[in-house]
């Protein structure tokens, strides 16, 4: 029985031991610094960047999808992840109004806020890769949006959201991949090439949620949610056709039928042209696996 006892002491020991390192690991990376200087990025007023601006919020870069159509934000639950909150992003009550244009640029490109804290769940690994000009449009776009009211509570990290910022932050805090030193991307001209689809396959989030190669197996949302797609030419995708791909962005369908998990944000993807998807679909034909 003393051995039993004994066993168990040490157990709890470890147990303790375990909890505290994991709690002040997570807490560390949460409350990291980044020292920040955002280049300047010219924000435009025209029409026809606003609607580029919304395009980009809405078809690629998806930000209603966690913002809300409106922009007003809200708490999204992901289990013992979490639950995080999407800001309200107008300049309503509770929202980020008084940003400056500096301040979007750190938190979109760098994942950082003004304080210099890394933003938990801001995909800006992804958005880095937007020109400067796309950047400029997606600013102008979300400040031209009306004000609604609506104040939310704090983000909260649950116990396995504590286990991953303690053993892979970067899973949760993009500032952590991303080359805050590195050259503005350039622009890529639009059209229906490898080139721009990979473009707009990297900065719409496609390697956020199936990998920088694409092979998916990742696993980042409520508990419910299947691992993503393998989306190379080794996957399913290498016996679709393009129409097939359309079908399953327009529709939300594979080719036998099946309907594609809601996770996947296809109801937004489904607003690209016609071109944009001919561009990602040439881009996946180029990635092997």
């Amino acid at each position: 029985m003393r051995w039993l006892l004994r066993i168990l002491g040490v157990l709890l020991v470890l147990l303790v031991v375990s909890v505290a390192a994991i709690w002040l690991l997570s807490g560390r990376a949460m409350g990291a610094r980044y020292d920040v200087s955002p280049e300047a990025v010219t924000i435009p007023t025209d029409s026809a960047a606003l609607a580029r601006g919304q395009h980009l919020g809405t078809a690629i870069g998806k930000c209603v999808d966690c913002h809300g159509m409106d922009l007003s934000g809200q708490a999204m639950a992901l289990g013992p992840v979490g639950t995080f909150t999407a800001r309200n992003l107008t300049s309503g009550k509770g929202g980020l109004g008084s940003r400056t244009d500096a301040d979007w640029v750190r938190s979109i490109r760098h994942g950082v806020a003004p304080d210099g804290r890394p933003l938990v769940f801001m995909p800006s690994r992804v958005y880095a890769a937007l020109s400067n000009a796309d950047l400029g449009a997606l600013i102008a776009w979300v400040k031209s949006m009306p004000p609604v009211d609506h104040e939310l509570p704090a983000s909260t990290v649950g116990p396995i959201g504590r286990v991953i910022l303690a053993t892979s932050p970067e899973r949760l805090i993009s500032a952590r991949l991303v080359d805050h030193a590195a050259p503005i991307p350039a622009a890529v001209p639009p059209g229906p090439t490898p080139e721009y689809g990979r473009y707009l396959a990297v900065s719409g989030g496609c390697t956020f949620c199936h990998g920088d190669n694409l092979k998916g197996g990742l696993k980042d949302g409520p508990p419910d949610t299947p691992l993503s797609a393998d989306l190379t030419q080794a996957g399913p995708l290498g016996q679709w056709t393009e129409a097939d791909f359309t079908k399953a962005l327009r529709e939300g369908v594979r080719p036998d039928g099946s309907n594609i998990n809601p996770f996947m944000p296809w109801r937004l993807a489904r607003l690209m042209t016609d071109e944009e998807i001919s561009a990602v679909w040439a881009y996946l034909k180029t990635v092997r696996g």
